[in-house]
């Protein structure tokens, strides 16, 4: 039972800190500048593999049923039909990736590059989706893959990059850490 109630208690921790992640936004049009991928990415690097992915979809799923912990204190059914919601769906997966890709590991090459993997996997899922959304639901089909680009990867390059720095310095000495609570 301890190894399940730290389990749930891992998941929660990184549920509300991608809610946090989500308020600390920077409005832009189509999709705001938050830090949700930076907990995502730690979600990633910290927990296993279904902890990891069981944080994102908890944290979607409350947000679906009407909690206002998207972007922008938005929340509900809806927010399906949102140009970001592509990003969220691939920080789920992309939360699992990382921990497959990385696992106890503290090699600070490994996780930089699981790190990388996974933006490039949310700009994959999420550009695309930002895409369809605007096109057949709000009805402003970007006019170039420039324009996409400029709406939804090129002004996120260089926090995300800052991000996956942070992320990676920071993530062998919490390891380390947490090794020393057990």
């Amino acid at each position: 039972m301890k190894t399940n109630t730290k389990s749930i208690t891992r998941i929660a921790i990184f549920t509300a800190l991608i809610c946090v992640g989500a308020f600390i936004s920077i409005p832009m049009y189509p999709v705001p500048i938050t830090l949700q991928n930076f907990f995502v990415f730690m979600a990633g690097l910290l927990l296993s593999p279904t902890e990891a992915i069981l944080s994102v979809l908890v944290y979607i799923l409350l947000g679906l049923i009407g909690l206002p912990i998207f972007s922008g204190f938005t929340g509900g059914v809806q927010s399906v039909f949102k140009p970001t919601f592509g990003f969220l769906i691939a920080f789920a997966i992309g939360s699992a990736l990382i921990s497959k890709m990385v696992g106890e590991s503290t090699n600070r090459k490994k996780i930089f590059i699981s790190l990388i993997v996974a933006e490039i996997l949310f700009y994959a899922i999420g550009l695309p989706y930002m895409v369809l959304v605007l096109k057949y639901y709000i009805g402003s089909t970007p006019e170039s893959l420039m324009a996409v680009l400029s709406m939804g990867l090129i002004p996120f390059l260089p926090g995300d990059i800052l991000k996956m720095i942070i992320a990676t310095i920071i993530t062998p000495k919490i390891k380390n850490g947490l090794k020393h609570l057990n």
